[in-house]
């Protein structure tokens, strides 16, 4: 994105200054606007914010990214004309001013007050007046405003047009609960590093802490606590006695199974919680590629932390002559790309930067890379093909087609407690207090007949 699109304004662009949460929180909304994601803004962001108010900048962006379709057309309603393109900003601020009062039901006269501050601070000053009336207007109307919002399923879910109905089609059961359980705060999850402990003893040691937590119901090594905090001061964090891993990711490493002495491949590995949680079952041999060299700093530094060590590579899966040795793997853990439509609670700007012709395209890249994997798999191997999305076409279609294009192929039933089963592999939807949305298929690499 060019220099001309900048979250904030070019007087402010190459400064330091400190930002109030909700200013910063206005950026960061303006910036997925114009096609940012949160992972790009909200770094740069918060080493603006003050330390103790860092919470309420994620808060106040997540939520109205996370409500955005919904918080957009309440804005379009009360303003009588658009504001202009060099004005988007106070668009957003009226967006982050609206979560205040739509979503968190804050008292109208603090949020009205404070989101009309921010024209100053945004050096808007000349906009308060109309920020204050629409705000106001919006208390004293909501109850005319309301019933065209819920009549609209795009208002009423705050999800896009496209994702509604490709969500309804797939899953004409499931649709509505996806739909409402994107729109809810996820759990923190942690993974205790078994190799430092076990889930009981840890769980022991966060209660002498004076911190509620329980037993994750399908991963062995999962813990949710009561109420998010700042990870690294729970006990053991420095030690690498756990990490933080949603419990759908954490059900890979018991799928796949690693044996001591295995040569194994974690493909598009970064940020590497699969990784070590792979090393943390067995001491085999890992191999992580990942395409993006910038994404592999975050893989040393939790390898690091949990005490593993592992082979890390940058390296392209669709191009394996570039750095594969030649030699096949025992098992293959091949998390592709893919929409992140299973996630979409813990990154809400999904649901305005991306597009329907997306999932074709990440399709095809799915395609490809299940290929190249396959080769690299030994004859009696086996891959587990796994993503973070909710869509047919990405999970159980692209195994199917797989399966019936390729005779040494072999689908291993995956009869679990967890998730449903489709007609390939098995898939997990976000759940309220649990885990994300996510999908497993385990397909294992027959050995030649002999002749």
């Amino acid at each position: 994105m060019s220099g001309d699109h900048s979250p904030w304004s070019k007087a402010e662009s190459k400064s330091t200054t400190v930002l109030s949460a909700r200013v910063a929180a206005i950026h960061a909304v303006l910036g997925v606007m114009q096609g940012q994601s949160l992972n790009q803004l909200l770094p740069p962001l918060e080493a603006r914010v003050d330390a103790a108010d860092r919470g309420f900048l994620r808060d106040l962006a997540l939520g109205s990214c996370r409500h955005y379709f919904r918080l957009n057309a309440i804005t379009k309603m009360l303003l009588k004309r658009p504001f202009g393109e060099e004005d988007q900003d106070l668009h957003a601020l009226m967006i982050v001013g609206l979560y205040q009062l739509e979503i968190q039901k804050k008292a109208p006269h603090a949020a009205v007050h404070a989101t009309v501050e921010s024209c100053e601070e945004l050096g808007k000053g000349y906009a308060k007046s109309v920020v204050n009336a629409c705000l106001r207007r919006y208390a004293r109307e909501y109850e005319e405003l309301r019933p065209p919002l819920d009549d609209n399923p795009v208002t009423a879910t705050s999800h896009p047009k496209w994702l509604v109905k490709m969500l309804t089609k797939a899953w004409p059961e499931q649709w509505q609960n996806i739909l409402t359980e994107n729109n809810e705060r996820p759990p923190l999850c942690l993974r205790v590093n078994r190799r430092h402990g076990s889930r009981d003893q840890y769980l022991q040691r966060l209660q002498d802490a004076g911190i509620e937590a329980s037993s994750a119901p399908y991963s062995a090594d999962g813990i949710y606590l009561v109420e998010s905090c700042d990870v690294t001061a729970l006990p053991g964090f420095a030690d690498g006695d756990f990490s933080v891993q949603d419990e759908a990711a954490q059900l890979a490493a018991s799928i796949l199974a690693p044996q001591d002495g295995e040569r194994i491949l974690d493909a598009c590995a970064a940020p590497g919680g699969k990784t070590c949680h792979i090393l943390e079952y067995a001491n085999a041999d890992v191999t992580a590629v990942d395409l993006e060299e910038k994404r592999l700093p975050r893989v040393h530094e939790n390898l690091a932390r949990l005490q593993l060590s592992a082979n890390v590579v940058c390296g392209d899966m669709c191009a394996i002559e570039s750095w594969w040795d030649g030699q096949q793997y025992d098992s293959i853990l091949l998390d592709v790309p893919c929409s992140a439509t299973g996630v979409i609670r813990r990154h809400p700007d999904i649901k305005l930067l991306r597009r329907r012709e997306d999932i074709e395209q990440l399709a095809l890249v799915q395609q490809a890379v299940l290929a190249s994997a396959w080769a690299m798999l030994k004859p009696g191997g086996r891959l587990l093909y796994a993503t973070c999305s909710v869509m047919p076409e990405e999970n159980s279609e692209q195994i199917r087609r797989f399966v019936a294009a390729n005779a040494d192929v072999t689908l291993t039933t995956l009869d679990k407690d967890w998730g449903t089963a489709c007609n390939a592999g098995r898939q997990l939807f976000p759940q309220r207090l649990g885990h994300d949305g996510f999908y497993y298929a385990l397909l294992v690499k027959q050995k030649a007949a002999k002749a």
